[in-house]
């Protein structure tokens, strides 16, 4: 027996600055609880980040490592996916790029337009969806209670 539920997932190819695959992530975009998620990590994120910036003497690798596990693992949190393998394949999210960024600042200017774009767009089809529910109500006492009224 099957059962065939939309879940509003969609797929997304990584492709490097070459244009060469390096692997396929698979989420819902217009999840709200991307952003709710996103928003209660955030602070821990940036924590880390700064920490592991931070670091000097015997201790570096030790707090980059640490917080390179904590961040790839609020990343999946947020995204309610296993999504860093594929974003920082296999490296560290604080690998360097040609650019002198880390590949986390990559990674977050990446997706920080697909996740806006995709809440504006899910907002504006639930906002059209409930208008059709809505509109033979619109501006008609159908559906009032006995002796209530329109707001004049």
């Amino acid at each position: 027996m099957e059962l065939k539920i939309d879940l509003g997932l969609k797929s997304y190819d990584i492709l490097d600055p070459d244009g060469n695959l390096t692997g396929t992530v698979r989420f819902n975009p217009a999840d709200p609880g991307i952003a709710a998620r996103w928003k209660k990590i955030k602070p821990e994120v940036d924590s880390l980040a700064e920490k592991a910036h931070a670091a000097e003497g015997d201790a570096v690798l030790d707090v980059i490592q640490e917080a390179d596990e904590r961040i790839k693992s609020c990343i999946d949190y947020a995204f309610g996916a296993k999504v860093s393998e594929v974003f920082f394949g296999g490296q560290s999210c604080f690998g360097v790029c040609g650019d002198g960024s880390t590949v986390l600042e990559h990674v977050l200017d990446a997706m920080a337009p697909v996740i806006e774009e995709s809440m504006r767009a899910g907002a504006k089809a639930v906002r059209g969806r409930a208008k059709t529910h809505t509109a033979p109500y619109d501006g008609t006492a159908k559906g009032l209670a006995p002796g209530q009224k329109l707001p004049s």
